[in-house]
């Protein structure tokens, strides 16, 4: 993973090229996206995946707003 995609993933950035078609909340699929670059960022250590979840859902929809 490159600092690039790093960045891409902390921000959401890399999901919201994406067309929302005037959704007012992301997919379960964005979420669960963003979700694994966190775990991935994480070096895949487990027992954060609600952690993971959460962030992932609170970011996304910060962007759908």
């Amino acid at each position: 993973m490159t600092l690039a995609d790093l960045e891409a993933a902390l921000t959401g950035d890399r999901l919201m090229s994406l067309d929302t078609d005037a959704r007012e909340r992301p997919s379960q699929g964005e979420i669960a996206q963003l979700a694994y670059c966190f775990y991935e960022i994480r070096g895949g250590t487990d027992g954060h995946d609600v952690d993971d979840w959460l962030a992932a859902e609170r970011e996304l929809t910060h962007h759908y707003r």
